[in-house]
């Protein structure tokens, strides 16, 4: 049974690659066959002993690549050369692409992993922010809130701004028009996310009231594993989003804002803050009686 052997292009049978028959222009690509040429000559001419299949090949090439007799056919096999060494070349590299996209994806998956394992397993590097430091004051924008309401007549800047205090056993929040702080002792800081990574309007929960769109401040475990995690920082930067967790649901990640600037806080402030300016539960049920008066009153 024959084989049979696919036809060599003539500039492969010149030794020469398709990037130099694809970048010279065609009067030089043809001075440099013709070099070629007489050198294979000298080499394989049955007179000086050569191989006369080998000798008739390259006759036979030459001829179809004679660009002074033959520029037609010159320029079909120089373009068929070239299209076949692109659709290789581009094969090859999409091949190695895949290959590249394969590991790099193994190797994601499992960073995220270990990174949301090592947040579930205790958090060590948030207490390791506080060694020197006793707290952080952070001042934040609210964006989900100013995404919200910003639109309506009755909002005030205070509603977009708040402040958080965070500490080692637990972080305290108050908003802009707030007096007093609201103590969160499950609540734990995760990390953030410079601004110019993402924007997580895409990725929020929201609903639907009474036919317009509002944004939830938080975002989907699974959610957050798989679009933001690789983007986290532990450090605390100005112009970040900022990420919470609840210990008491898991399944959720709050967003609380860009962070705007932050402070240092002593043992001394701080415990001054607890003491003053955390609301308390006979605070709370005072607040809700003058409210309820005024409500009574209206």
């Amino acid at each position: 049974m024959s084989v049979k052997t696919k036809k060599r292009n003539p500039f492969e049978i010149f030794g020469l690659s398709p990037q130099i028959v694809k970048e010279l222009e065609e009067e030089t690509l043809f001075k440099l066959i013709k070099a070629i040429y007489k050198v294979f000559q000298l080499a394989y001419h049955p007179d000086k002993g050569g191989d006369p299949k080998k000798a008739l090949e390259i006759n036979l090439a030459f001829e179809t690549l004679n660009l002074e007799k033959n520029p037609e056919s010159f320029r079909n096999y120089r373009k068929k050369y070239i299209e076949r060494f692109s659709r290789k070349t581009l094969q090859k590299e999409l091949e190695e692409l895949k290959a590249q996209n394969r590991k790099l994806s193994f190797y994601n998956e499992l960073l995220k992993e270990k990174i949301w394992q090592y947040l579930e397993n205790g958090f060590e590097y948030f207490k390791n922010l506080f060694e020197e430091d006793k707290g952080l004051r952070l001042k934040i924008f609210d964006m989900v809130t100013y995404m919200n309401f910003s639109g309506l007549r009755s909002a005030k800047k205070q509603m977009f701004f708040k402040d958080l205090i965070l500490t080692k056993n637990l972080v305290l929040k108050r908003k802009g028009y707030e007096e007093y702080y609201r103590k969160f002792i499950n609540y734990k800081y995760i990390g953030c996310i410079k601004r110019e990574y993402f924007e997580p309007w895409a990725l929020l929960e929201r609903e639907f009231k009474e036919g317009a769109q509002q944004f939830k401040n938080f975002i989907s475990k699974e959610t957050f594993i798989r679009e933001c995690l690789i983007y986290l920082e532990v450090e605390i930067k100005s112009n970040s989003y900022i990420f919470f967790y609840s210990s008491e649901d898991f399944r959720k990640i709050f967003l609380e804002g860009v962070v705007i600037d932050y402070e240092k806080l002593s043992e001394e402030e701080i415990l001054n803050i607890l003491k003053n300016k955390v609301i308390s539960v006979e605070k709370k049920v005072e607040i809700l009686n003058n409210l309820n008066s005024e409500i009574v009153e209206f």
